[in-house]
């Protein structure tokens, strides 16, 4: 497509409609919880553990959800997904502002605006963009992930000082569904399937690749594994263990990071600002963490940002009885860099270790035990601070987790199927090792001493 008099390849485009999407629901679903979360404690006498039920509870539904979902993103595309959970979710979003008793509010949030945000969200747009891309699919997946980080860093301290504090909680989810109508839609409409449906390759093609890319790209699609082939191999399971327990430690920070602030002595602008210190770096890293996916082995890139993510959770946690909020701001900025990583990271995994043509299945297998983690994961947290009157013991703990991720990520092996064949192997070592003999440094090498 041209923009602008330009040629642009619309896998970008892909990436921009996916980079919105998040942007919103992950923002309606997640980010603005723990600002909402006082405001509810307060007004209906909710225990912490009552409140991130509803969190839990539609954790559990898309369990089920997600398994049958994988098939139809490969077989459909992500639009029709994503616009029939769009009509479900904005008036969810809404009838927020109707809640009244308790099981109002499990059956809105947990029935109906965590699943259908998340369908509309994380799954189905990361394998859409992974479809989309192959050499510089580490740089799509990187500008991909940051809507999700600037879902964090805008929408908790936008919802709490421009919509709650002057118009009220209930006022605030009206207007949150006019956007999430506004941006969702819109996102929506631009996703397409696969380049190959528009007479495309990954990438762009021959226009912006070199043969060896190209011919990367055509292996990927030959030596993806179906959902069987997958299950047979020890890395589809080290990587749903991965990513499992390190999600466990995202979710707390953003479902309980501002309630954790408050605790000690931080009001809801200035507790959602120091959030806002852990998205906005998480956000501005994801880009370099997707460089660094297409240049090194994505074991090492992963191990690395577990290691610095779980190091800034102990900071975290030693530096918010200081009081100072700088401190504070450093040290969840430093649990952000690490945790940047994380999205691009896990989304590189499933289609490096098991290619493009069967993605949305491969990963809807996965998916179940993953929001089976994350099911459990709000009501623990919140349990182990209404019997222990403290996060302490809640957050060293997803800090070890972080630090188990990073381990478990360096005993990762490609399957079978995806190994670079002995020969092309061979052929690439020789080239570095012998450049001279290489067919393109031997025809420039002849020309330099016919012009001589």
């Amino acid at each position: 497509m041209t923009i602008f008099g330009r040629q642009i390849f619309y896998g970008w485009v892909v990436v921009a409609a996916a980079f919105t999407a998040q942007f919103v629901t992950v923002g309606v679903q997640t980010s603005v919880v723990a600002v909402f979360a006082p405001e509810l404690i307060e007004e209906f006498g909710w225990t912490r553990t009552q409140f991130f039920a509803a969190d839990s509870l539609g954790q559990a539904f898309l369990m089920v959800i997600g398994f049958a979902l994988g098939p139809r993103i490969d077989r459909y595309g992500a639009r029709p997904i994503m616009l029939a959970a769009a009509v479900i979710c904005i008036p969810s979003l809404f009838m927020m502002s109707q809640v009244e008793e308790y099981w109002h509010y499990l059956l809105v949030r947990g029935v109906f605006l965590v699943t259908s945000a998340s369908v509309a969200g994380f799954l189905v747009v990361s394998i859409s963009v992974s479809k989309w891309f192959v050499a510089k699919r580490g740089q799509a997946l990187g500008w991909t992930s940051m809507g999700v980080s600037m879902a964090g860093f805008f929408w908790p301290s936008f919802t709490a000082a421009v919509l709650i504090e002057p118009l009220g909680w209930r006022t605030a989810w009206m207007v949150l569904s006019a956007c999430l109508a506004a941006i969702l839609i819109p996102s929506a409409l631009l996703m397409r399937r696969r380049p190959e449906d528009h007479g495309m390759l990954p990438d762009g093609g021959p226009t912006q690749l070199t043969q060896d890319q190209i011919e990367a790209s055509q292996r990927d699609q030959e030596t993806s594994l179906t959902r069987r082939e997958a299950l047979r191999t020890s890395c589809f399971y080290l990587i749903v263990l991965i990513f499992g327990i390190s999600v466990v430690g995202i979710f707390a920070i953003l479902l309980n990071g501002v309630l954790f602030l408050r605790e000690h002595g931080f009001n809801s602008v200035e507790a959602a600002l120091a959030i806002a210190a852990f998205s906005l770096l998480s956000m501005l890293t994801k880009p370099p963490w997707g460089w660094a996916l297409d240049r090194f082995d994505t074991r090492v890139v992963g191990f690395l940002s577990f290691v610095v993510g779980a190091i800034g959770f102990v900071l975290v946690i030693n530096a918010a009885p200081t009081g100072n909020w700088w401190i504070i701001a450093g040290a969840l900025a430093l649990m952000g860099l690490g945790i940047g990583g994380n999205i691009p990271i896990q989304d590189m995994f499933w289609a490096e270790y098991f290619g493009r043509r069967y993605l949305g299945a491969v990963r809807s297998i996965g998916f179940p035990v993953a929001m089976g983690i994350n099911a459990i994961t709000p009501v623990l947290v919140a349990f182990s601070y209404d019997l222990l009157g403290s996060y302490e013991v809640a957050f060293y703990t997803c800090s070890g987790l972080w630090a188990g991720s990073a381990l478990l990520c360096l005993m990762l092996r490609l399957p079978a199927k995806r190994r670079t064949p002995l020969e092309t192997l061979v052929r690439r070592v020789a080239a570095l090792i012998t450049p001279s003999t290489h067919p393109a440094v031997r025809a420039a090498a002849q020309k330099h001493r016919v012009s001589e």
